[in-house]
């Protein structure tokens, strides 16, 4: 075997061990992933009046693994958060986008401050459980992880 084909078969195999490691570290983020929560921990300046509610939110992601959620050079991106009311009707939805590095094992990353806007008139049908909200215990989320090009939902 000359040179030239054992650079070739060495470099295969070098790729081929880092691409089952990267497999491996990959399924264990969406084993961790899966156990993450997202929960409302916050909600400020509440007002309503008859065309909007306003209010800011703060929602904690928590990792109750004994494992680090740290994609190493992938940036993990919190997308989106849909607001449910008690009854899971989807009332609102933020666009987040904001990127967080990591969260570790037993820890918490808190997205302060999210400005939520619900226009009254379009959940006109859903009004009467729109005004049973008076603190985070009555909302909902589901919040939406975007790693490696690929979505993932955290349901509370």
């Amino acid at each position: 075997m000359d040179i030239r084909a054992k650079h070739i078969v060495i470099t295969g195999a070098l790729l081929g061990i880092g691409a089952l490691w990267y497999t491996s570290k990959l399924n264990k983020w969406k084993e961790t992933m899966k156990k993450l929560k997202a929960l409302p921990t916050g909600i400020r300046n509440f007002d309503i009046n008859f065309k909007r509610m306003h209010f800011n939110l703060d929602v904690t992601i928590y990792n109750p693994t004994n494992d680090n959620f740290s994609p190493d050079g992938v940036v993990a991106t919190v997308k989106r958060i849909i607001l449910k009311d008690k009854t899971a009707k989807r009332i609102a939805t933020i666009t987040v986008n904001k990127s967080f590095l990591s969260i570790p094992a037993k820890g918490k990353h808190v997205l302060k401050d999210l400005i939520v806007e619900i226009p009254i008139l379009e959940n006109i049908s859903n009004w009467q459980n729109l005004l049973q909200i008076k603190s985070i215990k009555d909302i909902q989320t589901e919040t939406i992880l975007g790693v490696l090009g690929k979505e993932y939902s955290i349901i509370k």
